[in-house]
Order: structure tokens, then C-alpha cells, then sequence
């Protein structure tokens, strides 16, 4: 009558761990039925997952699918005080294709090795296991190392070319140095693929943040484009403002005598070269200082800019300019006009001046104030200068206050 030994006899004549012997053999001729060890059980030394806590980081999981517990508490054995990398190993086994796919799926995406079996709950569980790993699960970290006790069931070359698995074995041929062996195979594979992967998700990472930054930058950029269009319009603005004030006298606001030399001289260069007459008005309030010293200096700067203003009126074409020429004196410049024609400009002061009636009880002429003013019309001419249309224009008004005063003189070679 045959006897059947214990479980726990039969693995202590089955596993030796010296070198090169094996360590995992067929099960003896006498079959029994396999008693699962509970999920994740260690033997020996080897790390329990409880005993991890959250030090996920610290140790090596290993998921052992096989449906026979000699085989997972043989590996364990085998690989109890081993470590990689001053990590230990921690074991998780599973005893069906089906309880290994769900383990890997939902409790330990990080596995880092896989020893699977080939035939379980049917002659190709495990090779089913491995290609959900790879194309369901996407999962290409992981290593699969893929064990049989049956190479009939699955050749090694088909299994190779068609199974996207790491390594394959026979287990007769596992020895605890082999184990040890495709162990540290494994996990220095597994090691450089997640480093890898972290570098590359470091990499995507700050690639993002680069493409961040530079739409940040672009963003700043434009802002900073319109920011200086805009600083850049108002400084021109500004420039612009800042150049008419420079050009402006401040009492009268008609242009300053700077604004006259400058346009002066355009106009004369202009004149020049399209042979056309430019004429000049000077005008001077008779008896000034008389009206200054009896009505104040106040009034005075009054009346100066009732006169501005009525100077200023009596010039309507754009190509015209009224300026303070200095003191009480003022100026026109007339281009494209005759000695005619600034004439009656001329005359048209006059008659805005009386307008005003301004009181003038200190004037040599009357008891109003009056003007004298002073015409000179030239074709400009390469000789001269513009300074001789503003001396021959001097001349005139000169000759009006010789002759009286309050009157219309314009220069006659």
C-alpha cells in the first residue's frame, strides 16, 4: 500500500540550495491536490508586504503566478536573504492566470518581475497573462520571466517570437544560482526601463513647461510690443506737444521767433526753387512802452494778446505764419503771395485792430491803439539771403513810423 508524504516532507526532500542543483523539480509520481498558500505569503526571511508599510520604493515586488504552491514557497526559499541593490524582495503569488491578471491590474501595477508559469487553469493561461500584461494593460516595464514543467505545451522559439516576454524557462533547469541569476537580469532591466521612463517623464515634463514658458514669453512679449507701441505713440505725442510749445510763444501763443527763422528759411529755400514770390509782414504797436508804463504791465500783456489775436485771425491759408517776433513786435510770412496781396493782409489788421478800440491815451496818434507795419515781397534769389527779406521788411516798417505812424509801408527798391 502507497503512502503519501506530508506536504512540508515532500519539499524538504524536493528543494536543495546548494550550488547548481536544482530547485525546482516535477512533483514526485504520487499527485495530490495543490493547497494554495495565502496571497503574498513569504517564507523564510523574505519581506512581507506587510512589514512595507509605505516604503513601496525600498524593495522589489515580485508576483509569482503558478498553480502549484511547491513552486512559489520553492522560489521564495531560494530568494529569501537575497537583495538588489540593498533592496529586498517582496513576494506576491497568485495560483491562476485569472488571479495573476488581477493582482498585476488593480493591486500592484508595480510589479517588477513576473515568474509565470505556461499551463494552469489551461494549457496556455500563462501565455494569455502575458499578452493582456503587454496589450491590454500597456504594461512594458514589468519582466516576464515564463516557467514550464510541460515545453511541449508551448515550444521556447514560438513562445519567443510570439509572446512579448523576457525570458524563458524549463523548471528543471532552475537552480537557486539561476534563480538568483534571472533575478538580478530582471530587476537591473526593470531598474534602467524605469529610469528611462522617469527621465522621459521628467523630460515631457519640462518640455511642457518650456512650451509654458514660451507661450508666457510670447504672451509678455506681445504685451510688451503693445505696451511700447503704446509708450512709444505717446512719446511722440509728447515729443510732438513738447516741440509745438518749443515752437510757441507763451504769452500769445503765435509761433516764437525760433519757429520764424526755421520757417523762414524753408519757405525761402521753397520759394527759391519754384521761382515764386515770398512775402513778409513786420508789425510794431505804436507807442508800447507809453501804453505799458500808464496802463501796467499786466494790461500791457493783455493788449499783446488781443493784437495776437487779431493778427492771427487775419491769416487763414495753412502755408502762413503769425509769430512774436519780439517785445511788441510781430511777424507774417506770406509764401506765394505779392506785395498786393500782403497788402491786404495787411490791411485786414488794421481794421481788426480797430475793432478792438483798446484805449491808448498815451499814444503819440490818437487815444486808440494802432499799429505801423512794414511789407518787403521777393522772389528769392541764390545771392541773397532770407535775412534780406527781414531787413528790407525793417526798412518798410521804419519808413511807417517815420512818416506817422499807424500806417501801411512796403518797400520799394
Amino acid at each position: 500500500m502507497s503512502h503519501v508524504q506530508p506536504l512540508s516532507e515532500q519539499l524538504d526532500d524536493l528543494f536543495v540550495f546548494e550550488e547548481e542543483k536544482e530547485l525546482v523539480c516535477d512533483p514526485p509520481a504520487t499527485v495530490h491536490t495543490p493547497v494554495p498558500l495565502p496571497e503574498a505569503a513569504v517564507i523564510a526571511k523574505a519581506v512581507t508586504p506587510e512589514a512595507m508599510g509605505d516604503e513601496q520604493n525600498n524593495v522589489w515586488k515580485i508576483l509569482i503566478i503558478d498553480d502549484e504552491p511547491s513552486v512559489h514557497r520553492a522560489t521564495e526559499l531560494a530568494l529569501r536573504t537575497f537583495k538588489f541593490e540593498d533592496k529586498p524582495l517582496v513576494f506576491y503569488s497568485a495560483y491562476s492566470g485569472a488571479e495573476g491578471k488581477q493582482m498585476i491590474a488593480q493591486q500592484h501595477p508595480d510589479i517588477a518581475l513576473i515568474l509565470l508559469d505556461v499551463v494552469m487553469e489551461s494549457h496556455d493561461a500563462g501565455l494569455k497573462v502575458a499578452q493582456y500584461i503587454r496589450e491590454e494593460l500597456k504594461n512594458q516595464q514589468v519582466r516576464i520571466v515564463l516557467r514550464t514543467g510541460q515545453p511541449g505545451e508551448a515550444p521556447e522559439e514560438s513562445v519567443i517570437l510570439n509572446y512579448d516576454i523576457n525570458d524563458y524557462k524549463l523548471k528543471v533547469e532552475l537552480t537557486r544560482q539561476k534563480l538568483i541569476t534571472t533575478a538580478i537580469s530582471s530587476l537591473r532591466s526593470y531598474r534602467d526601463i524605469r529610469i528611462i521612463e522617469r527621465q522621459r517623464t521628467e523630460l515631457t515634463h519640462a518640455l511642457e513647461q518650456l512650451q509654458q514658458a514660451q507661450e508666457l514669453l510670447k504672451v509678455y512679449s506681445n504685451n510688451l510690443e503693445i505696451e511700447v507701441s503704446h509708450r512709444t505713440a505717446a512719446l511722440q505725442e509728447a515729443n510732438q506737444k513738447l516741440h509745438r510749445l518749443a515752437m510757441l510763444d507763451g504769452l500769445t501763443r503765435l509761433a516764437n521767433r525760433r519757429h520764424f527763422d526755421e520757417y523762414l528759411q524753408q519757405q525761402w529755400l521753397l520759394m527759391m526753387g519754384l521761382h515764386q514770390p515770398l512775402s513778409l509782414i513786420l508789425i510794431d504797436v505804436d507807442d508800447f512802452k507809453r501804453y505799458n508804463d500808464h496802463y501796467g504791465h499786466l494790461a500791457g500783456d493783455d493788449c499783446l494778446k488781443q493784437v495776437a489775436q487779431s493778427i492771427d485771425g487775419a491769416v487763414n491759408r495753412p502755408t502762413d505764419l503769425a509769430a512774436r517776433y519780439g517785445g511788441e513786435e510781430f511777424a507774417i510770412v506770406l509764401p506765394l503771395t505779392s506785395a498786393e496781396g500782403a497788402h491786404q493782409v495787411a490791411q485786414k489788421i488794421c481794421t481788426a485792430i480797430d475793432a478792438l478800440n483798446l484805449p491808448h491815451v498815451q499814444s503819440s496818434v490818437g487815444d486808440r491803439l494802432t499799429l505801423s507795419l512794414g511789407i518787403s515781397c521777393m522772389v528769392p534769389q541764390p545771392q541773397f539771403f532770407s535775412a534780406t527779406l527781414i531787413s528790407t521788411a525793417d526798412k518798410a516798417l521804419y519808413q511807417a513810423k517815420q512818416q506817422g505812424r499807424n500806417r501801411i509801408c512796403t518797400y520799394a527798391p
